[in-house]
């Protein structure tokens, strides 16, 4: 019996060995078949970013100096929210020079998938570090990216260190590249439109109709008829047509469109900074809200100062509104307003006092 016992402990030993064995067998086939799949996949993304990275090849690169952009400090929201300048340039020679006829800032949310598009005046009556007071568009032209850049975060408080360009030449030949766009233009809008037409064929008919690309910057550009705040408004609505041409676009599609835009933009952003932008586009919630300076709900008015005309209202509350926006989702025409009056306003009634007067 001793012998027996002897013989079933050993069994018992080598079966707990057995057992480890099989154990250290199977966690060593679990990290080597773990770290073969991270491998794989790393370069696979490798692999993809050299793509994406080769997609890209064409833009046109520049680098800004941050610590000339007077960024303010503590916006960020632990890196939600990222503001980029966006300019439209009234260059028609492919080059990135000149005053910024279209100025906007762009805010996107990684997290909600919200775009919000505001557009500036060009006539806008502001600071614009070492030239003083005068017209927004000009630091475009004295300073360029930079100093435009350094203009808007002074002037309106923001934390900009990217920007993207375009000129007017490159954004015709953008909406061609979509198809053109589906606009309703009017008699007098049709009119301006064929009066500046740089190329192509003029616009036989008004009502909704069909752009190709230099009749669409043609009627981004239109003027003289209204005001610089209808300009920017058609401008607007022209981005808002690519904004939504650009969902419908198929993922297989994606490559073909990167090279053919690339060489059109001018920009600051690094392709780590583009792809995280490129992310937001995933997101199923993905939505464009826009505004513009100046709106019906900031007093404004139109002053002739030193024989130049300009758009003047007040920069500080703007800014302000401007952050109530992009931070805390308060549209433009609940800015300043109680919650009482906002639910007034839902529910079809009125709030005295919410509108600004805006003299043109």
């Amino acid at each position: 019996m001793p012998f027996l016992g002897q013989n079933i402990k050993i069994l018992q030993t080598e079966a707990a060995c057995l057992s480890r064995r099989r154990k250290n067998r199977l966690r060593r086939l679990f990290f080597k078949t773990l770290f073969i799949t991270m491998a794989i996949l790393i370069a696979l993304m490798l692999a993809a970013y050299g793509v994406f990275a080769y997609l890209l090849g064409g833009l046109n690169r520049t680098t800004l100096d941050e610590s000339k952009l007077s960024v303010t400090a503590g916006l960020s929201q632990n890196g939600k929210i990222t503001n980029i300048a966006l300019f439209g340039l009234d260059s028609r020679n492919h080059d990135y020079e000149g005053r910024s006829d279209a100025i906007m800032v762009a805010s996107v949310n990684g997290k909600t998938g919200k775009i919000k598009l505001v557009s500036i005046a060009r006539d806008t009556y502001v600071n614009v570090p070492g030239y003083g007071e005068t017209k927004i568009n000009h630091a475009y032209a004295y300073g360029g990216a930079e100093l435009a850049i350094q203009t808007i975060n002074e002037n309106f408080n923001l934390d900009i260190t990217d920007y993207a360009a375009v000129n007017f030449d490159s954004l015709a030949d953008v909406i061609d590249a979509m198809g053109g766009i589906d606009l309703e233009v009017t008699e007098e809008e049709r009119y301006q439109i064929n009066a500046y037409l740089l190329e192509g064929e003029p616009l036989r008919e008004s009502g909704m109709v069909h752009l190709n690309g230099p009749q669409a910057v043609s009627y981004a550009r239109i003027r003289k008829i209204d005001s610089d705040n209808m300009r920017t408004e058609r401008q607007r609505k022209v981005l808002e047509c690519l904004f939504e041409k650009a969902k419908d676009i198929s993922p297989l599609e994606y490559p073909s469109y990167i090279r053919k835009f690339a060489p059109m933009i001018e920009t600051s952003l690094t392709n780590e900074e583009i792809l995280e932008l490129v992310s937001v586009g995933a997101n199923p919630n993905l939505t464009l809200e826009q505004g513009a300076f100046p709106n019906d709900y900031i007093q404004s008015t139109g002053q002739t100062i030193g024989g130049v005309w300009y758009y003047v209202y007040d920069i500080d509350q703007a800014a302000d509104m401007l952050h109530e926006f992009i931070y805390n989702d308060v549209p433009f025409e609940y800015y300043g307003l109680t919650e009482e009056e906002i639910a007034a306003l839902e529910s079809g009634g009125t709030s005295e006092g919410t509108e600004g007067e805006n003299v043109e």
